[in-house]
């Protein structure tokens, strides 16, 4: 029985229904509620950002009582398990936990971030969740397993505005370590892409990330290097807003 429940919880994720970080969610998710669902991609799907499945059927399928997999994308997920399989909408989504941070320019690229921000813009508020890692494998869900929860009911008491999501990241630390959760803006860190040829021709594939070493003071990785969790809140509104008063109308009647 969860202790002060918050009501129904959607979890979903992009690394797939049988990534490690979605059992510790889901785990997590059931010390703050007794009606948690699970909808996710049924393969990887790392990277795929915001897109979604069309001129194609999505497939779902029941893996077990209110578990679910998904022959979509995190928004997918979300859009179909809100519409399709929930009678009604949930309290909270959360995505995650990511296989590895998603700070600075990955987001626009996660889908974890995507999952989260999907139910964002259908009304729910939404938290994605990401561990760093190094190169172990597995990787050690210490740090999420052990604050999570705390993490989260802390999000809560706050609020979270419409339209917005947080976005958490947990060091890759030792957990008693952790120094707490620190609010942290994006940092700025990729310089381009590996490409790595295969051996079919004209195949590719993406290789590392050419990552700046250098970070911003008070950015996400910034606060990660130092033992704290971050935290960011996103914005849908992409709006370049600082510009808008320095763009001059165009009216083009007038010079006919």
């Amino acid at each position: 029985m969860a202790d002060n429940p918050i009501g129904r919880i959607l979890i979903s994720n992009d690394d797939g229904i049988d990534a490690t970080g979605i059992e510790v969610l889901q785990e997590i998710a059931s010390h703050l509620s007794d009606d948690v669902w699970v909808i996710a991609p049924s393969e990887n799907r790392s990277g795929a950002s915001r897109s979604i499945t069309l001129r194609r059927d999505v497939v779902i399928e029941e893996m077990a009582p209110k578990i679910y997999k998904c022959s979509g994308t995190p928004s997918d997920c979300i859009i179909f398990g809100m519409t399709q399989i929930l009678d009604s909408p949930p309290n909270l989504v959360l995505t995650g936990i990511n296989h590895g941070m998603n700070v600075a320019d990955d987001i626009l690229y996660s889908g974890t971030v995507a999952g989260a921000m999907e139910a964002s813009l259908l009304g729910v508020p939404a938290i994605a969740l990401s561990q760093r890692h190094g190169r172990e494998d597995p990787i050690d869900y210490g740090p999420s397993r052990l604050y999570g929860e705390q993490v989260i009911r802390h999000i809560l008491d706050l609020g979270i505005p419409p339209r917005t999501i947080m976005n958490v990241n947990f060091p890759k630390t030792d957990p008693a370590s952790i120094k707490g959760v620190k609010p942290a803006h994006l940092d700025r860190h990729k310089l381009g892409d590996v490409v790595v040829t295969v051996d079919a021709p004209n195949h590719y594939r993406l290789g590392p990330l050419h990552s700046d070493p250098e970070t911003s003071d008070g950015s996400d990785r910034a606060v990660l290097n130092d033992g704290w969790i971050s935290l960011t809140p996103l914005m849908m509104d992409v709006t370049a807003h600082h510009m808008l008063e320095q763009l001059p109308i165009l009216d083009i009647a007038a010079t006919k």
